[in-house]
């Protein structure tokens, strides 16, 4: 079996668990672990099996026994290294969002391109079970013709994040971010809607909130996109890091049933001729980030398109500028967005 050196940069609390899948999975070599701060980068090393660890970035685009990166860095310098990196040759799965702003995330896409290497987003929720088995059911046609998707996500933040995660050192500052919860989680869910029921945002209509004090007032801490998308289907997303107790459920609406999801597990689908709501087991699946290395690995050792390509990842950002225009505007942005 052909296996594949890989490399990891960034070495925070999301590069351990990319650290992890690397180490676990059967197409892997660990090589190199990175990150500017020199204890992290050698812990890694030492606890997953890295071969070596550097704080230079600049290293591991020149090792010709690398030939997979993981980007696991603050979203803006998400281009300025993967740029690097698909320059000289590597493919590359970044952490989301791909970028923050759309010209950026063109030149990564453009470079990739150019570089006949692959670039794919760590969009790892498509693969959490109840959400991938609600895109097999919707698939399927069993819903019919889809009217509406409704998509929530929320959480309190700080009860998630320890005080002293470095992570706060940059998520609350927009300059390093790309922007709040619309940034960091709505990107999730504005590729998992779109993927859900294969279609494209065509136009955006948003509010953005701030509703904890103990967030900085710099960044929104809840939204709600309003969205047209082709065929006319209507999708609404909201997501905060200000409420507490929210499932994050998924709903969809067809004209002949309604499937509803939500996380960890639960998933159900109205079936309009009984009328009664059946439950769905959903099976155990294998860790989501763990599943999207595997498949993004596999889909370079057989060169086919990678589990969640570039232009996804492109026009999930998109949405999301879209949505900060509209909040600014107080109006509808039709995409896409031109220059």
């Amino acid at each position: 079996m052909k296996k594949l050196g890989v490399a990891l940069i960034g070495c925070g609390g999301i590069g351990r668990i990319h650290a992890q899948s690397i180490r676990d999975s059967r197409y892997t070599i660990p090589k190199v672990s990175c990150d500017i701060v020199r204890e992290k980068a050698r812990q890694i090393q030492v606890e997953y099996g890295f071969e070596t660890y550097t704080t230079d970035y600049e290293e591991v685009a020149k090792r010709d026994d690398v030939d997979v990166v993981i980007v696991a860095i603050p979203p803006r310098y998400h281009a300025e290294v993967s740029i690097k990196l698909l320059e000289s040759g590597k493919h590359v799965l970044c952490e989301k969002p791909i970028a923050t702003n759309l010209k950026d995330a063109w030149e990564m896409i453009t470079k990739a391109h150019k570089s006949g290497v692959k670039l794919c987003i760590d969009y790892q929720n498509r693969y959490l079970p109840s959400y991938s088995k609600l895109k097999e059911i919707i698939s399927s046609g069993i819903l019919g013709e889809i009217i509406q998707i409704r998509a929530r996500v929320a959480y309190s933040i700080l009860h998630t994040i320890k005080p002293t995660d470095s992570m706060l050192k940059w998520l609350f500052n927009p300059e390093i971010s790309g922007g709040g919860v619309l940034m960091d989680i709505g990107t999730h869910w504005t590729d998992l809607v779109r993927w859900l029921v294969n279609k494209d945002y065509v136009g955006i209509y948003a509010l953005i909130g701030h509703f904890n004090p103990n967030i900085p007032n710099t960044i929104e801490d809840t939204a709600t996109i309003l969205a047209r998308m082709t065929d006319d289907i209507q999708a609404i997303i909201d997501v905060s890091w200000a409420t507490i107790g929210s499932k994050w459920p998924i709903e969809v609406y067809g004209d002949k049933g309604t499937a509803i999801a939500d996380f960890p597990g639960r998933l159900e689908i109205y079936d309009a001729k009984k009328g009664e709501w059946e439950k769905i087991k959903v099976k155990p699946s294998l860790e989501p980030h763990f599943k999207l290395l595997n498949l993004f690995l596999r889909s370079i050792i057989n060169d086919e398109e990678p589990p969640v390509t570039d232009i996804d990842a492109y026009k999930s950002l998109e949405a999301i500028i879209a949505a900060y225009e509209s909040a600014k505007t107080r109006r509808e942005v039709l995409l896409p967005i031109l220059d």
